[in-house]
C-alpha cells in the first residue's frame, strides 16, 4: 500500500528523475501528506509556503519523540522480563529477590538544587561509612593497648 511517503516515512513523496511533471501535479500529489501530518486546505494552496516547511518539521520531531518513547517502552518491557526471570529459582534453592526499579528512569539532567540534593546524599553517606570504619578501628585498636 502507498501510503504517500518515502522510505523514510518523513517526505513527501519526490517524482523519480525520469518522470516530467508540472510544478501543479507535484503540489496536488504532496497534497494528501500535508493533509495526514495536519495542515488544512486553505494552509495548503492558500497560505504561507514555509507553512509546508514547518509542518513537515514538526511531523519529523514527532516522529523522533515517538520513536524515543517506544524504545524507551522496550526498555522498560526488557527489565521487567530480566527482573523477572532472575527471580524464577530454576535450581531451587533461595535466592535473594530481585525487585524492579522503584522510581522512573531519568531522562532530563537533574536540575542545580536536585543535582546539590544528591551531592549531599552522597556525602552523607560517605560520612556515615568513614565514622562507621572509625568507630570499628577505635573498638579493635582500644582492646590492644
Amino acid at each position: 500500500m502507498d501510503d504517500g511517503l518515502n522510505e523514510k516515512g518523513g517526505d513527501p513523496p519526490s517524482p523519480s528523475s525520469d518522470e516530467k511533471k508540472t510544478y501543479a501535479e507535484i503540489i496536488k500529489e504532496a497534497f494528501p501528506f500535508y493533509l495526514h501530518i495536519g495542515m488544512t486546505y486553505e494552509q495548503y494552496f492558500y497560505g504561507n509556503p514555509y507553512l509546508a516547511v514547518y509542518y513537515r518539521e514538526a511531523y519529523k520531531l514527532k516522529n523522533d519523540q515517538m520513536n524515543e518513547m517506544m524504545w524507551w517502552n522496550g526498555y522498560y518491557t526488557y527489565i521487567a522480563f530480566a527482573t523477572a526471570l532472575s527471580n524464577m529459582h530454576f535450581d531451587g534453592k533461595r535466592h535473594k529477590i530481585n525487585e524492579y526499579m522503584k522510581e522512573p528512569l531519568r531522562i532530563r539532567p537533574l536540575s542545580e538544587e536536585e543535582q546539590e540534593a544528591e551531592n549531599e546524599k552522597v556525602r552523607n553517606k560517605v560520612v556515615t561509612q568513614l565514622n562507621i570504619l572509625k568507630a570499628n578501628w577505635d573498638v579493635n585498636h582500644s582492646e590492644e593497648q
